[in-house]
């Protein structure tokens, strides 16, 4: 069926086509770091099933959500920060906003109590459409990042499903 949205674990194939939208989503307004993948092999290094969804449009990966407990600690098995990147010729078409409540659907079944992530203050699309999504801010840290010559704040936003 054509425009069919499916959303499911990842797998080894995504791994071609999903380091080439990491390449092409992240910038220094939207992260502090670098996010670059030279090869599928790479972006394999880092994601599997087990920390990984996409969500796929007519059998072609068009964005994905890797999550992972907030800290290497026990007392943090509760708690999981992700990220995730569409695809930007599917951004705005409602893609994000599925995948995203289905993240959060899994992550409520696993027993986590609070899923969160940061968003730069250059990125006021994504702040916005984390609340439209239910997050909240939980706090803003001013001129937490120097990047292409201004100082930018970090936006900590979180959702409680408790």
């Amino acid at each position: 069926m054509k425009n069919s949205l499916m959303i499911r674990p990842f797998c080894d194939s995504d791994a071609e086509t999903l380091y080439q939208m990491e390449n092409e989503i992240w910038n220094s307004n939207n992260t502090p770091v670098n996010v670059s993948y030279p090869d599928a092999q790479a972006y394999l290094e880092d994601h599997s099933s087990q920390d990984t969804i996409v969500a796929v449009l007519n059998d072609r990966p068009v964005g994905a959500i890797d999550f992972h407990p907030a800290t290497s600690k026990a007392a943090s098995k509760y708690t999981w920060t992700f990220g995730i990147g569409i695809s930007p010729q599917q951004q705005s078409a409602g893609i994000g906003g599925q995948l995203l409540e289905h993240f959060k659907h899994f992550a409520k079944e696993s027993g986590v109590h609070k899923i969160h992530l940061r968003a730069l203050g250059t990125n006021p699309g994504a702040i916005q459409f984390y609340k439209k999504h239910g997050f909240e801010i939980e706090g803003i840290l001013k001129d937490e990042f120097f990047l292409n010559g201004i100082f930018v704040a970090d936006y900590q936003m979180a959702y409680f499903f408790d």
